[in-house]
């Protein structure tokens, strides 16, 4: 069926789902996937796919909106930037509605018939992000991909965008489609840039920003300087990594004399420079060369045992008791080989910090047919104005 000939359709969604969407039902009670709708919304809709027995359409027209409904606050999304998805709905209601998408995936993916939740903090809604990647637009200058498009909005002026990379932002000419990564150190200032050189040039960059294989910056989290390079993961700022931390220590009041602590997808060491105790043995594993390098330094004169390693591969050394394990994957979860690595090491309390509830809630499942118990989750929202959540859950061994 061509797009022209799928119907529209009026409705009003009753919830979100994960991936931010809302749910809704069509006249004859199928289901309906809303782009920009919010729960409690009277809309109109332009279905886009329709199969079997549901459809995805995105709000032609609000006839009532939600209580919560606001206009989106930044220029760049009103003008169609696919980024920040929840500008539309109000900062307060929020953390609450990630609240209720997780409180959702446990219930019908982890099993768990009444889990037990605890909503957390929230970074603050603006200049929160210091770690932007812009594209070359067509014009050289800096851009973001549009809303589910491969055409270009200008980033100027991005809402969530650290202050201090605002300026750089206006200022840098790229080759088009060429994508870069810019990254400030709040604590310091300094400003790291990443692209690869043989797709294109970037022009406009200051003299004092650090580029190139090497480039790395050192932020300062929970009282701890921290190497970042330019190539490493680092959390969407050093406020939502302080929140982290503060989170990881109370899923597990362990770790304050645990003698053993495991990092797994460690990073640059987030939390085993942080959460674990200064005189326990630390272990932490992670594949990215340029993070497992910053860990080194960031570990330095700790009895750390540093592996870089893919770790659904690794497993821990014969005789080895690890007492508190702490793992934060990728999007995509642990999944079979990351369970059986996490039940290999086999410790007595297992933190799981999650940015998917529904991989989240299916690693819920899995380690619990392993012997490990759901023991709470807590809510972070360390990116306002989008539908991602970050969820920190105890797990403890029956």
């Amino acid at each position: 069926m061509a797009d022209d000939e799928f119907p529209n359709v009026r409705t009003t969604p009753q919830r979100f789902v994960a991936g931010g969407e809302a749910l809704g039902h069509d006249p004859e009670g199928r289901v309906v996937f809303v782009r920009g709708g919010l729960p409690g919304d009277d809309v109109s809709l332009d279905i886009i796919e329709q199969k079997g027995e549901w459809s995805r359409g995105i709000v032609r027209v609000v006839h009532e909106p939600s209580p919560d409904r606001v206009e989106p606050p930044c220029a760049r999304r009103r003008e169609g930037c696919g980024g920040c998805d929840w500008q539309h709905l109000a900062v307060p209601a929020q953390l609450d509605a990630k609240a209720e998408i997780v409180r959702d995936a446990l219930r019908r993916t982890g099993r768990l018939d009444d889990p037990q939740l605890t909503i957390g903090r929230t970074v603050p809604s603006e200049g929160y992000r210091t770690t932007i990647r812009v594209i070359g637009g067509s014009d050289g200058r800096s851009a973001f991909r549009a809303d589910r498009s491969h055409e270009t909005v200008s980033a100027s002026g991005c809402l969530v965008a650290h202050p201090v990379l605002r300026p750089l932002i206006d200022d840098l000419r790229i080759t088009p489609e060429l994508e870069v990564s810019l990254r400030v150190s709040v604590a310091t200032g300094q400003i790291t840039a990443r692209w690869d050189r043989r797709r294109g040039d970037v022009r406009g960059l200051p003299r004092s920003v650090y580029a190139g294989p090497n480039a790395f910056l050192t932020e300062r989290v929970a009282g701890h300087d921290y190497r970042v390079s330019a190539g490493a993961f680092f959390q969407s700022g050093p406020a939502a990594a302080g929140l982290l931390i503060e989170s990881v220590g109370r899923a597990a009041p362990e770790l304050a004399a645990a003698p053993v602590v495991l990092d797994a997808y460690a990073g640059v060491g987030l939390f085993a420079v942080a959460c674990a105790p200064p005189a326990a043995k630390v272990i932490t594993v992670e594949t990215s060369r340029a993070a497992v390098e910053d860990c080194r330094v960031n570990l330095e004169g700790r009895n750390a045992r540093i592996e870089r390693c893919e770790m659904s591969r690794w497993r821990p050394e014969a005789g080895l008791t690890i007492d508190v394990a702490i793992a934060d994957p990728a999007r995509s979860g642990l999944g079979r080989p990351g369970t059986a690595a996490m039940v290999a090491a086999d410790p007595d309390v297992l933190v799981l910090v999650s940015c998917d509830p529904v991989a989240m809630a299916r690693d819920a499942d899995l380690l619990s047919r392993h012997g490990y118990r759901h023991d709470g989750t807590e809510i972070l929202d360390l990116f306002p104005h989008t539908h991602h959540v970050e969820c920190v859950t105890r797990f403890v061994r029956d």
